[in-house]
């Protein structure tokens, strides 16, 4: 009995994918193009979101210093507005004037008792008919300044 030498199916199946899927050398060639390209376009990305980066980061640095200069533009303003000469010359320009300062009557020293016991009564030396006629006198209308000029 002889034998037929048969390929299994394995076998079968095995060399028809390598069939299907075998490259030829123009295959090898362009799939390397293909990935050096990807990888080149990659790479080209990256870089053009670093520029772009680079600009937005040197824009912001342009504007800061923009308005710190700004800043301090106001600030001095706005010491300049409350000096006292400026201050002066708004309050003219608004049909203010300065007045010359008011004076006032001096008083003299105040003869109070930080010694006495609290709750002491009042240290009233003036005599007692004294009293009464400035009572009386009230009554009637005289003021007690008219009454404290006769002494």
């Amino acid at each position: 009995m002889r034998r037929r030498r048969t390929r299994g199916f394995v076998q079968v199946a095995s060399a028809t994918a390598q069939d299907r899927l075998r490259l030829n050398s123009f295959g090898h060639a362009y799939l390397a193009v293909g990935l050096v390209l990807g990888a080149v376009l990659i790479y080209l990305a990256l870089a053009a979101q670093v520029t772009q980066a680079s600009y937005d980061i040197t824009h912001l640095q342009d504007q800061q210093r923009q308005l710190l200069a700004e800043q301090d533009q106001l600030r001095y303003q706005e010491v300049t507005l409350h000096a006292p000469a400026q201050v002066e010359k708004q309050a003219a320009q608004g049909g203010m004037q300065r007045v010359p300062p008011t004076t006032y009557v001096s008083s003299g020293p105040v003869a109070i008792d930080l010694q006495a016991p609290v709750g002491a009564s009042p240290t009233d030396t003036t005599p007692l008919w004294e009293r009464a006629v400035a009572a009386l006198a009230n009554k009637l209308g005289v003021s007690r300044d008219a009454m404290a000029a006769t002494h």
